[in-house]
């Protein structure tokens, strides 16, 4: 029997959308394991950088528990206790990175989502440098916020169809060594930025779009920031918790399908750290410049749908590459 009247009917009390969510997973089984020996200290260095970084005025914080050991569990109620997560998602398995993302991108309200590794380490002005690039070219879908020239060339071909006769893609040198380097460290893989059946590496030019600043063509899955619709178009359920293409089939494809860009920054403003700490003297701290009133997600706009078809514009793409040897 009920007695009485909620008093929460009666506080007239208001949800806040805010623009821009970042969503992380994370799974750590265990620090016995020489793997992930020092996994925790990297997930705690990867929340600092992002709690430092972010506008909590326009971003809220989302972590994902993939059921991991107890230490991640303390590092998470930590944060929660002073606020700096807003939401905490706590599975009793492990349901894969693919699994618990979308299903929680589905369920936020945020225009703009990032969805990052546990293992990335966010520099100042990463926001802003990603706003950016949405604000400048309107039809971007993905955008990520270190160089990832390497990824020009997947699930792209939107970018191409709209912009390569038209002379808007450019081919030259616009990311530095230093960016270069910072990024195949992280990645622990030199070969990446090779291209052994082509004049220039991926170090020595890079495709890019002009605009008020040179913008990557490309992007990658371990980190960056989408368009909410483009979760709309995950219909698949994930049956794997893990397989190798498994993000390429479930994340990669969809913005291309909109016919969306897939672009990043020329500048290093996250660095993939893997499973071992390192010591980096990179500033953190939040920017100290001042926020230029439209370097907000609520004042990108939304692109137009292509009215062309995917399959054409996907078969324009493979067919420019074959005739012009990109």
């Amino acid at each position: 029997m009920r007695i009485g009247v909620n008093p929460e009917k009666i506080k007239g009390e208001k949800n806040v959308l805010k623009e821009h969510r970042v969503i992380i997973p994370v799974y750590i089984p265990t620090e016995k394991d020489e793997y992930y020996k020092e996994a925790g200290d990297v997930f705690k260095i990867a929340l600092e950088s992002i709690f430092s970084t972010i506008n909590y005025s326009t971003t809220s914080v989302t972590v994902i528990n993939n059921s991991s050991c107890e230490r991640v569990k303390k590092i998470i109620e930590q944060y929660l206790e002073k606020d700096l997560i807003e939401k905490s998602v706590q599975y009793t398995e492990n349901h894969g990175k693919v699994y618990s993302v979308v299903s929680e991108a589905k369920a936020s309200y945020e225009p703009f989502i990032t969805i990052a590794d546990a293992d990335v380490k966010f520099y100042s002005g990463w926001e802003q440098a990603v706003v950016e690039i949405f604000l400048d070219h309107p039809k971007a879908g993905v955008v990520s916020p270190l160089p990832l020239q390497n990824l020009c060339f997947h699930k792209n071909s939107s970018v191409f169809f709209d912009n390569y006769l038209a002379g808007k893609i450019k081919y030259s040198k616009v990311v530095s060594n230093e960016d270069c380097d910072k990024f195949l460290k992280g990645m622990g893989n030199t070969s990446l930025l090779d291209r052994n059946n082509r004049q220039y590496s991926w170090r020595e030019k890079q495709y890019f779009l002009k605009g008020k600043k040179p913008v990557l063509i490309g992007a990658g899955h371990f980190v960056a920031t989408y368009r909410r619709e483009i979760f709309d178009l995950i219909t698949e359920f994930p049956k794997m918790k893990f397989i190798n293409g498994y993000e390429e089939s479930f994340l990669d494809d969809k913005a291309d399908k909109k016919g969306w860009y897939r672009l990043s920054t020329v500048n290093t403003y996250a660095y993939h750290m893997g499973n071992r700490v390192e010591n980096e003297d990179e500033n953190t701290t939040p920017a100290t410049e001042e926020r230029s009133e439209n370097l907000f997600f609520r004042n990108v706009k939304n692109p137009k749908k292509s009215i062309y078809p995917h399959w054409l514009r996907d078969f324009f793409f493979r067919t420019l590459r074959k005739l012009k040897k990109l």
